[in-house]
C-alpha cells in the first residue's frame, strides 16, 4: 500500500486502519498475521460498504483505555497528526470530545471531496493489491494468501463497479466469488492487468508486441518491493524474447540487475539477469510449472558450454558446480566444497546438493589393505617398521594404477628399513659365513643408495603435522636368513667401519623423509624447524634441512640461526644448510645469504682474514650455494670470483678432491651466467677466453687473464704443497670449463662457441683428449643447439665422428686389418659420443613422455646391455659390436647407467612399464654378478624414483633453470662408494628437485568428491619438431609444460565438457596455491552426466545404456501373475537402478515412492507407466528438475479429468490451467524457432501436444456449454450457485476453463463491439472477429460469431 499509493493517500488510510477498534490487535503480544489481515479487511469493507454509515461508524467508535490510545494521544503522534493532515483521516486523534465533534463538521462540510477521496483511495487499493496478487499467481507457496486476497479485491471491485476486475476474478476463482450481473456496467471501465496473459503474449509474438498495458503499474514503479517476484520474471521474459536495453532498465517498463559477463544470446543474458537478481533454483521451483519452462530453457541452453568468465553463481544456477569451482578464488581442497555451495545457496537448490557418493571404488580399500600387509609378510619380525612409503597409496594412486601392483614393487625395491634377505644354505660353514660377509657387503651398497630413489619416489606427497617431529624410517644394513628361520646377520665391525659406511647415506635417507613434504603444506614454521633440531648436531637434521631448503622452506629463518647452525662446525650440517639455503633464495642475491657462503670459501678471504681451515666438500657445497643464489643474474663480480676458483691452484690436503671442487665452481659459473651467453655484462669475450684455456690447456701468462686472478689466488700457490706452475692441469679444469659455457650459452645456439668445442675428428686428435672429456663436450655443444636435437636414430649417429663411425665398423671382422690404428680409442670416443648424445635426448625431452626418445634410448641401453654381457635379444641392428673387449667393464656399466637414468628422466613419473622392467633386471643383475657397487645401486636407485617421481604426480621441466639442475644430478662421474665425493659431491644429486613441476590433474566428481577417470583432450601449440598437436589423455595424468600448452578439454559422453584455454608462455608451471592457478593446484571438477555410470564402475559403458535396464523394469509395469511370495528376491528395483546413474535425493525418492510395483488398478498402472517414463526422460537427458514439471501438467490435466466424470468438482481455482498455457506458448515459441537449443525443448513436445488435445477434447465434451458460454456472453452471467450445488460449482469451473483457455474476451468487451455492429450495421465475420479479438481461440471465435450474427436475424 505504501508503494502503491501517494504519501497523502497512504496517510489517509493509516488514519482509517488505525482509529477504530479494529486496532486493539496492536495490544497483543502475539498478535498473528490473521488479526491484522482481518483489521485491514474490515476497514476496507467498511469503505466499501454504506459510505456514510463507514465514516459515522469511525466517528462514533469511543475511546478505549490501550496502550494504543496512549500512543495515539502522544505528542509525537500530534506533532505527525499536525504535519500530515488529511481531511478525516484521524477523527479520533483529539484529546477531547469536542475535537470530534469539530472533525466531524468539518467532513459535513467538504462531504464531496471526502466521497472523491475515497474513491481514489480504493481505486489505488485496487490497483495495488491487484499487483501484489498477479504477483502472488507466480508462486506456488502463495495460494492461501491468494485465496484471502482475492476476495477482498472483489469486494472492491464490485464497489467500484469494476465488471471487467469482476470477470478476471471470476476466471481464475469460479467457486468463491458472488453473482453479479451486466446491470453494474460502467461505460467506461478498465481492463485488468495480467502477467500470464502478458507473459503468454510475449512467448507469442516477442516483447515488443506484448501489450504493456498487461503489466501492473506497481510493477513498473523502481524501487517497490512487495512486487519484486513479479518484475523478476517479467525482467527474465523480456530478456528472453528481445527486449532492449538501456542500463538497468528494459523496453519493458521494467528493470534488471545484470550479473558481469559474456554473453552471445539471449539465453545467456537471462542467466546473467537471473543471477543478478539473485534468482536461484530453489525460486525457480517455486514458479507455477508453464511460467519456469521458458527460463529452465535458459538454462539447460547455456549449459553445456557457458562462456568462462562468468561468476562462479552463474554456474551453479546452471547445475555446473564444477565451472563454479574452477572460477572460485583458490579452491586448493575438496573439502572446502562445502563452504562454497553453501555460500551459494540463494542460487543452489537444496534438495539437488549431494548428499551421499553414489559409489565408492572397491579397488581403492581393497588394495590399501592388502597393500599394507604386503611388505609385512616379507618380515614378519619387523612387519611394523615404517619405510617412510606406506602414505603413498591413496586415492589419486590407486585410481591411476588401479590394481596394478607397481608401485608395490617400487616400494618393495626402494625399502631400506628392513633387513634384506641373503640366501644361504641351511647348515652354513665357516666359508659360508664370510661368504655371508661379502654377500652382506655387496647388499649394503645396494641399501645406502636406496634413499636416492626413495626421495623422489616419495616427493611431495605427504603434508605433516607441525605440533610432531618428522619421522625418518631407519636405515638398516643387517641382513636376514630365510633359510635359518630368518635369523639376523649384521655386518662384521672388524672388517667394515660401518659408522664410516652408514654416515652420508643416512644423510641422504634424511633427504628422502624430508622431499616427502608437500609444498600444498604452505609456508613452514621456524618454530617446526627448530623443534626438529637434536641437541647434538647429526647427518639426520642435516639432511631434513637440505630436504627444508629444495622446498623452499627455509626462508623462515633468521641470521641468526642460520649462524647458531654454522658455529656448530659439523660437515654434514653445513653442506645441507648452505645448499637449502641457496635454493630457497634461488636467484635473489640476498646479501646476508651471500655473506654466509663467502665465509665458507677460504680462498676469497683477504689476506689480513685468520687462515680457516675447511674441508673441500664445505667449501664445493659453497659454490654451487653461490651459483644458486646468483643464478641467472650474470653479476660480474661473482663470475670472476667462480671462473678464478676453476682454475685455482691446490692447497692443503685437498689434492683429490681439486677435480670436484673445479666442476663445481664450473657449475656455479653456469649458474650465475645461465643462458645468458653474450648478454652477460662484464668481460665476457676475456672470460670465454679463459674458460677455453681451462680445456685446452694453454700456459696462462696473458695481461688479460689477470683481470680474473686475486691476491688469494697468489696466497694460495705460495703455500699450497703441489706447484702446478703456469700450466693448466686440464685433467681438473677442463669438466667444470666445459660445463659453464654449456649452461652460459644453454639454448643460445651459437655457432662460435659450438665450433670452439670440436668433438675429435681425427686419430691424432684422439690421442689427445680424454674420453670422458669428449662426452661433455657432445653435452655441451647439444645443450647449446638445444633446437637441433631430434629424436632420432639418424641425430645420434651423426654426433659420432666419420673416423670413429668408421673405425668401428669392422670391429666384429677379424679379417679386417685393424691393427694400424687404435681401435681402443676409437671405441672409448664412440663409447662416450653415444652417451653423451644420449644425455642430450634425455634433456632435452626432460618429463615429455616422448614415445620416440623412450624408444630410441631404450633401445640404445638394451645394445649397451647386451655389449657387457649378451642376456637378450634385441633390434640393434647397425651397431657395432663387441665393445667390451676394447672397453672396460666398469666403463660399459657407468654408460649404460647414465643412459637409463636419461631414459627415466624423459619417462619421469609415467610408472612406464618396460622401463620398470628393466630397471628391476638391472638391479637384480648387479647383485647377481657381484657388480653391485655404490655408483650404479645409486644410478638404478634415481631412475627407479624418477619413473614413479612423486608417486606418478609430478615430472620434470625443461626450463633452463630445471635443464642445469638435472645436469648436476646427472652429471656422468658416478661414486665408487658411500663416502665418495671426490669428484661431485653426492649432496648434489638432490638438486633434481629444483627441475620438478606437479603438473599432474586429477578430476574429482563434483558431487561425490571422489577422484574419477575423464578423458581430457589436449591441445599443444606448434612447435619446431611438430604442428599444433590434439591428443587425448585420460585423467588422473601429467600435461605439457607451460610453454606449449593451449587447451584442455573434458570430453566424452558422460561427463560435462568444459574448456580451459590458456596462453602458452615460457614461464615455470604455476605453483599449488596460486589463485591464477587455472587447474585449481592439479584437481579439475567435473560434473558427471545423469544416465551415465563413472568409468570404475563402467569401464566399457555397458550399464550406461539406461534404456536397456528400463525395458528390463517394464515388467514391474504389468499386473503380476504370482504372490509376492513367489517374486525373485534379487529382482532390482527402479530406485536401486536410479542410484546407480545418480545421486540426486529428488531422483531416487521418486523412483521410490512412485515407480514401485505395488499398482492394482489400471490408472494406478497407468500412473505408474507415466512416471517410469518420465524418469526415463529426466534421466537420460540431465534434467531431474523437469520431474515437478511433468508431474504438475500431469496432475493438472489429471484433476480435470476427474472434476469431469466425477460428481465433485476437486479445485478452486483455474492458475494451473493457466500455467499449461504458458507451457503450450512456450512449446510453439520452440518450434516455430523463436526460442533455439540444440537439444531441444526441454519438455517432449508430443507430450504439450497430447495435453493440449486432452483439454480441448474435455472443454468440447463439457455438458451445456452452449447453453452457459451464450449466457455468459450475452449478458455476463454465470451458473447460478444456490446452496453451494455441486453442479453449479462444476458448470462454473467448466465454464472459467473454457474462457481461460481460448481467452475469450470479457462481457463488457463484447458487448462493447455488438453495439458497434448493431449500430454501423456491419456484417459479423471470423476473420473479421480474429482481428478484433486476436488473443482468442478459432473455437471461441465461433460463438462469438454466431452470437453477433443473431443481431442481423433479428433486424
Amino acid at each position: 500500500m505504501a508503494e502503491g499509493m501517494s504519501s497523502s493517500l497512504y496517510s489517509h488510510f493509516l488514519g482509517l486502519l488505525w482509529s477504530d477498534n479494529n486496532s486493539t490487535y496492536l495490544d497483543k503480544a502475539d498478535s498473528a498475521a490473521d488479526s491484522e489481515w482481518e483489521s485491514f479487511r474490515n476497514v476496507i469493507t467498511k469503505l466499501c460498504g454504506n459510505r456514510s454509515n463507514a465514516t459515522s461508524g469511525i466517528l462514533s467508535d469511543t475511546v478505549s483505555h490501550s496502550s494504543w490510545e496512549f500512543l495515539i494521544q502522544s505528542k509525537y503522534n500530534q506533532r505527525y497528526f499536525e504535519s500530515n493532515y488529511v481531511a478525516g483521516a484521524f477523527p479520533g486523534s483529539s484529546s477531547d470530545l469536542q475535537g470530534l465533534h469539530s472533525s466531524a463538521a468539518v467532513l459535513a462540510e467538504t462531504q464531496n471531496t471526502k466521497e472523491t477521496c475515497f474513491r481514489k483511495l480504493l481505486i489505488d487499493t485496487l490497483d495495488s493489491l491487484h499487483a501484489v496478487y498477479e504477483t502472488l499467481k507466480l508462486d506456488n507457496l502463495r495460494r492461501r494468501d491468494l485465496g484471502l486476497l482475492v476476495v477482498l479485491l472483489c469486494d472492491i471491485a464490485y464497489f467500484l463497479h469494476e465488471v471487467s476486475y469482476l470477470d478476471h476474478y471470476k476466471r481464475d476463482f469460479p467457486r468463491l466469488l458472488k453473482d453479479f450481473g451486466m446491470s453494474q456496467y460502467l461505460s467506461t471501465p478498465r481492463s485488468p492487468p495480467s502477467l500470464f496473459r502478458w507473459l503468454e503474449n510475449c512467448l507469442q509474438h516477442g516483447c515488443g508486441s506484448a501489450n504493456i498495458c498487461d503489466l501492473p503499474l506497481l510493477i513498473c514503479k523502481d524501487g517497490t518491493s512487495i512486487v519484486n517476484w513479479g518484475r523478476k520474471i517479467v525482467s527474465f521474459y523480456s530478456l528472453l524474447c528481445g527486449a532492449d536495453q538501456s542500463g538497468a532498465m528494459l523496453s519493458s517498463g521494467v528493470t534488471c540487475n545484470i550479473a558481469p559477463g559474456l554473453y552471445h544470446t539471449r539465453e545467456e543474458l537471462v542467466v546473467l539477469g537471473m543471477v543478478g537478481e539473485k534468482f536461484g533454483l530453489q525460486h525457480l521451483d517455486l514458479l507455477p510449472a508453464g511460467v519456469s519452462l521458458p527460463l529452465r530453457h535458459a538454462i539447460d541452453k547455456c549449459r553445456e558450454c557457458p562462456p568462462t568468465n562468468w561468476p562462479a553463481a552463474a554456474y551453479v544456477l546452471l547445475g555446473r558446480e564444477d565451472l563454479a569451482l574452477l572460477h572460485l578464488s583458490d579452491p586448493t581442497k575438496y573439502v572446502e566444497l562445502d563452504f562454497t555451495k553453501s555460500s551459494l545457496i540463494s542460487v543452489s537448490t537444496p534438495y539437488m546438493l549431494p548428499l551421499h557418493p553414489v559409489t565408492i571404488p572397491s579397488s581403492v580399500s581393497d588394495t590399501l589393505e592388502t597393500d599394507s600387509t604386503k611388505l609385512e609378510d616379507v618380515d614378519s619380525l619387523e612387519g611394523s617398521a615404517s619405510d617412510g612409503m606406506e602414505h603413498i597409496f591413496n586415492s589419486s594412486t590407486q585410481l591411476r594404477y588401479g590394481r596394478d601392483l607397481r608401485l608395490n614393487e617400487v616400494r618393495r625395491l626402494l625399502c631400506s628399513a628392513r633387513p634384506v634377505s641373503i640366501q644361504t644354505p641351511a647348515n652354513p660353514t665357516a666359508s659360508d659365513q664370510d661368504f655371508q660377509q661379502t654377500q652382506l657387503w655387496h647388499l649394503a651398497q645396494r641399501t645406502t643408495a636406496l634413499p636416492f630413489g626413495r626421495g623422489a619416489f616419495t616427493l611431495g606427497t605427504i603434508c605433516t603435522l607441525l605440533t610432531e617431529a618428522l619421522a625418518v624410517p631407519k636405515l638398516v644394513l643387517a641382513g636376514r636368513l630365510p633359510a635359518q628361520q630368518n635369523a639376523m646377520v649384521n655386518l662384521d665391525p672388524n672388517i667394515r667401519n660401518i659408522q664410516e659406511l652408514k654416515s652420508w647415506p643416512e644423510f641422504h635417507n634424511a633427504v628422502a623423509a624430508g622431499l616427502r613434504l608437500s609444498p600444498l603444506q604452505g609456508k613452514m614454521s621456524r618454530t617446526w624447524i627448530l623443534y626438529n633440531k637434536p641437541d647434538e648436531p647429526n647427518v639426520t637434521h642435516a639432511g631434513l634441512l637440505l630436504a627444508l631448503g629444495l622446498h623452499g622452506h627455509l626462508r623462515v629463518l633468521t641470521i641468526t640461526d642460520i649462524f647458531q647452525y654454522y658455529s656448530l662446525e659439523h660437515e654434514s650440517t653445513t653442506v645441507g644448510l648452505m645448499i637449502g639455503l641457496a635454493a630457497s633464495y634461488r636467484g635473489t642475491m640476498q646479501p646476508s645469504i651471500s655473506k654466509s657462503l663467502y665465509v665458507h670459501l677460504p680462498a676469497r678471504h683477504p689476506s689480513s682474514f685468520p687462515e680457516l681451515e675447511l674441508p673441500t666438500l664445505i667449501q664445493s657445497a659453497a659454490l654451487i650455494s653461490v651459483g644458486l643464489l646468483y643464478e641467472g643474474s650474470a653479476h660480474p663480480q661473482t663470475m670472476q670470483i667462480l671462473l678464478s676458483e676453476i682454475g685455482r691452484r691446490s692447497g692443503g690436503d685437498n689434492v683429490l678432491e681439486r677435480e670436484g671442487y673445479a666442476v663445481s665452481a664450473g657449475f656455479s659459473l653456469g649458474l650465475v651466467a645461465l643462458g645468458r651467453g653474450q648478454d652477460a655484462i662484464g668481460y665476457i669475450d676475456t672470460l670465454v677466453d679463459r674458460l677455453f684455456q681451462y680445456i685446452v690447456g694453454k700456459e696462462l701468462h696473458s695481461d688479460r687473464l689477470h683481470l680474473f686472478s686475486s691476491s688469494a689466488d697468489e696466497h694460495n700457490r705460495s703455500t699450497g704443497q703441489i706447484i702446478d706452475g703456469n700450466l693448466v692441469n686440464i685433467d681438473v679444469t677442463a669438466p667444470g670449463a666445459i660445463i659453464a659455457l654449456a649452461l652460459m650459452y644453454l639454448k643460445t645456439e651459437s655457432e662460435l662457441i659450438v665450433s670452439r668445442l670440436p668433438i675429435p675428428q681425427t686419430q691424432f686428435e684422439l690421442q689427445y683428449v680424454r674420453p670422458d672429456f669428449v662426452l661433455l663436450h657432445v653435452i655441451a655443444r647439444n645443450l647449446i643447439m638445444w633446437s637441433r636435437i631430434r629424436p632420432s636414430e639418424d641425430w645420434i649417429q651423426s654426433q659420432v665422428p666419420e673416423v670413429v663411425k668408421n673405425g668401428v665398423k669392422g670391429l666384429g671382422n677379424e679379417m679386417e686389418d685393424i691393427y694400424e690404428v687404435d681401435v681402443e680409442a676409437l671405441v672409448q670416443a664412440y663409447v662416450n659420443v653415444v652417451v653423451g648424445a644420449c644425455i642430450s635426448l634425455g634433456l632435452r625431452f626432460a618429463g615429455t613422455r616422448d614415445a620416440n626418445a623412450q624408444e630410441l634410448l631404450y633401445k640404445y641401453a638394451v645394445y649397451f646391455l647386451n655389449e657387457i654381457k649378451p642376456v637378450c635379444v634385441s633390434n640393434c641392428n647397425g651397431l657395432p659390436k663387441g665393445l667390451s673387449v676394447y672397453v672396460d667393464r666398469g666403463t660399459l656399466e657407468t654408460c649404460l647407467h647414465l643412459i637409463v637414468l636419461s631414459l627415466c628422466v624423459v619417462m619421469a613419473g609415467s610408472g612406464h612399464l618396460q622401463t620398470f622392467r628393466f630397471l628391476k633386471f638391472l638391479r637384480n643383475r648387479s647383485s647377481a654378478d657381484g657388480h653391485a657397487y655404490f655408483g650404479t645401486q645409486m644410478a638404478v636407485s634415481l631412475a627407479i624414483g624418477f619413473l614413479f617421481l612423486g608417486g606418478g604426480t609430478w615430472t620434470f621441466s625443461t626450463s633452463n633453470s630445471s635443464i642445469a639442475a638435472l645436469l648436476i644430478t646427472l652429471y656422468p662421474r658416478l661414486p665408487t662408494g658411500p663416502n665418495d665425493n671426490r669428484c661431485h659431491l653426492q649432496a648434489f644429486r638432490h638438486l633434481y628437485v629444483l627441475a620438478t613441476e606437479a603438473r599432474w590433474i586429477q578430476t574429482v566428481d563434483v558431487d561425490t568428491g571422489l577422484p574419477v577417470y575423464v578423458p581430457v583432450e589436449v591441445t599443444i601449440k606448434e612447435t619446431d619438431l611438430y604442428n599444433e598437436t590434439s591428443f587425448c589423455e585420460v585423467t588422473p595424468c601429467s600435461l605439457p609444460e607451460r610453454a606449449i600448452l593451449k587447451a584442455v578439454r573434458v570430453c566424452g559422453p558422460r561427463y560435462w565438457p568444459q574448456v580451459i584455454e590458456l596462453c602458452p608462455e615460457e614461464q615455470a608451471w604455476w605453483n599449488s596455491g596460486d589463485k591464477n592457478h587455472p587447474f585449481n593446484s592439479g584437481v579439475l571438477y567435473v560434473k558427471r552426466k545423469v544416465g551415465a555410470c563413472s568409468y570404475v564402475d563402467d569401464p566399457i559403458g555397458s550399464q550406461s545404456l539406461l534404456s536397456r535396464a528400463m525395458h528390463k523394469m517394464s515388467a514391474t509395469t504389468q499386473p503380476k501373475s504370482c504372490s509376492p511370495s513367489t517374486e525373485c528376491t534379487g529382482e532390482v528395483t527402479v530406485d536401486q537402478l536410479v542410484s546407480t546413474f545418480s545421486s540426486d535425493p529428488s531422483l531416487i525418492a521418486f523412483a521410490q515412492l512412485f515407480c514401485d510395483s505395488s499398482s492394482t488398478t489400471r490408472s494406478e498402472l497407468d500412473f505408474q507407466e507415466f512416471c517410469l517414463q518420465v524418469l526415463f526422460e529426466c534421466v537420460s537427458k540431465d534434467r531431474p528438475a523437469m520431474l515437478q514439471v511433468y508431474l504438475s501438467l500431469y496432475a493438472t490435466i489429471g484433476y480435470m479429468v476427474d472434476s469431469f466424470v466425477s460428481d465433485t468438482c476437486t479445485s478452486s481455482d483455474t492458475l494451473s490451467l493457466s500455467s499449461l498455457k504458458i507451457a503450450v506458448a512456450y512449446n510453439e515459441a520452440v518450434s516455430n524457432g523463436r526460442l533455439t537449443n540444440l537439444r531441444g525443448g526441454i519438455v517432449q513436445s508430443a507430450f504439450l501436444g497430447s495435453l493440449k488435445k486432452r483439454i480441448e477434447d474435455i472443454l468440447n465434451s463439457c455438458p451445456d456449454m452452449n447453453s452457459q458460454l451464450c449466457a455468459y456472453i450475452t449478458s455476463g452471467e454465470w451458473p447460478t450457485n444456490n446452496n453451494n450445488n455441486n453442479n453449479a460449482n462444476k458448470s462454473r469451473t467448466f465454464l472459467s476453463w473454457y474462457l481461460q483457455w481460448y481467452s475469450v474476451a470479457s462481457p463488457l468487451d463484447i458487448k462493447t463491439v455488438a453495439n458497434k455492429i448493431r449500430r454501423d450495421n456491419i456484417c459479423p465475420s471470423v476473420a473479421l472477429l480474429r482481428l478484433v479479438f486476436p488473443s482468442t481461440h478459432i473455437s471461441a471465435i465461433g460463438a462469438l460469431n454466431r452470437y453477433y450474427s443473431s443481431f442481423k436475424v433479428e433486424d
